[in-house]
């Protein structure tokens, strides 16, 4: 099916699995409690989002593992053009709140073995010039990283202080200097290029979990595809089925900042009723 938003225009079909690319890595628990909870709602709610040309999985990596998992066959995804400039990328920082945060992000960077030097932070800075950032320091190191490396050291920084107690919260790398933000200690992510995210999911090797941000304009929502469209059936015969489900169905429009099922969005939602 054809969908033409106020933003852009995309397709929602269903693929087999084996086409699909995933460029992230996965939490296994999480996997597991949402195959679960496919198998008992007997539905898949949202489409994976899926750039049209190299068939690599934009967002979706737990759902495209948990269909794995339940031995489907196929899965429901939207079909959008990752060249279009209104697509981009960005990341998601790693955020804490600690009554003594550059103790905290000192003890943490001599837990992964890292030479650093502490700064005095300087407002307006470049927050990818650090490792970590608190209110008042910035946290370099010594040696040269690739963006890969960086990522990597970010997550592992990121264990190191979650294992001492520490809530960690993930926000837009573009909200996060932002007054209202509450965090006093920061782990910045690079940010992949288009290219890059391509290029690691034909290698077959995966980003660590949770490091791009894909902001797509339009986001179709509820689409509740029932499991055996993804498990019976030829490709040909479970598109056709899913094609008369949707044509069935009323598409409401909601504006970015809309919330559905408690989570805030900020792009444009098209979400599937009745």
């Amino acid at each position: 099916m054809d969908i033409n938003s106020s933003t852009i225009s995309f397709r929602i079909t269903l693929t087999d699995l084996e086409y699909l690319k995933p460029h992230e890595e996965i939490i296994e628990q999480a996997v597991t409690e949402l195959a679960t909870a496919i198998q008992v709602q007997n539905e898949v709610r949202d489409p994976l989002m899926v750039d049209k040309k190299s068939m690599v999985i934009l967002d979706g990596m737990h759902r495209f593992n948990a269909l794995r998992k339940l031995s489907c066959q196929r899965a429901p995804v939207c079909l959008v053009d990752y060249d279009d400039v209104r697509l981009s990328v960005g990341s998601w920082y790693r955020c804490f709140n600690a009554a003594q945060p550059d103790a905290l992000a000192a003890e943490a960077l001599e837990a992964v073995d890292r030479k650093f030097e502490r700064v005095a932070r300087v407002s307006q800075s470049d927050l990818t010039n650090a490792v970590i950032i608190t209110s008042t320091s910035e946290f370099h190191i010594t040696e040269e990283m690739e963006r890969l490396s960086k990522a990597q050291l970010a997550v592992r920084i990121e264990k190191s202080i979650s294992a001492r107690g520490f809530k960690c919260e993930y926000a837009a790398d573009d909200t996060i200097t932002q007054p209202n933000s509450k965090a006093n200690l920061v782990i910045p992510v690079p940010i992949f290029t288009k290219a890059e995210i391509r290029q690691t999911a034909d290698s077959g090797r995966l980003l660590p979990h949770k490091v791009t941000r894909h902001v797509i304009p339009s986001r179709p929502l509820r689409l509740d595809v029932p499991l055996n469209l993804l498990t019976a059936f030829t490709s040909e015969v479970a598109n056709e089925k899913l094609e008369q489900l949707l044509s069935s169905r009323h598409v409401n429009m909601k504006p970015p900042g809309s919330v559905v099922d408690g989570r805030r969005y900020e792009e444009e939602l098209l979400v599937f009723e009745g």
